[in-house]
């Protein structure tokens, strides 16, 4: 079973192809990837903060730390590699069942449905 990126999307930009951050060296933004199995209907979210290293450096100047998990850092802000990096990551993963394959992706991207227990 392979991942598909189906689109993304983000809260802090209306359009992610035609809209950009006020700040395009010096931004965090939250992108969610809808992510299915390829050929079957569904999918489910992972999210992704794309920052810049002057986020991430201004951060920990402020704060004096950062633990950064399910951080995607780029030089400056660009769909198409934004694009590029989640589709590229979605091709290295494959597994039995789509659980395996979603905790896979998880590592990169906080799943939706990380830590969620059935009772």
């Amino acid at each position: 079973m392979k991942p598909e990126l189906r689109r993304i999307h983000s809260p802090d930009l209306l359009d992610l192809g035609d809209d950009v951050p006020s700040d395009t060296k010096n931004f965090c933004i939250l992108i969610q990837a809808l992510v299915g199995s390829a050929g079957l209907p569904g999918e489910e979210s992972f999210d992704f903060l794309v920052c810049s290293p002057s986020f991430i450096a201004e951060t920990v100047s402020k704060d004096g730390f950062l633990i950064p998990r399910h951080y995607i850092i780029l030089d400056q802000y660009n769909y198409a590699k934004i694009m590029e990096i989640i589709k590229g990551l979605c091709s290295l993963i494959y597994g039995d069942k789509w659980a395996d394959v979603a905790e896979k992706l998880g590592r990169y991207g906080h799943w939706e449905f990380e830590d969620y227990h059935r009772f």
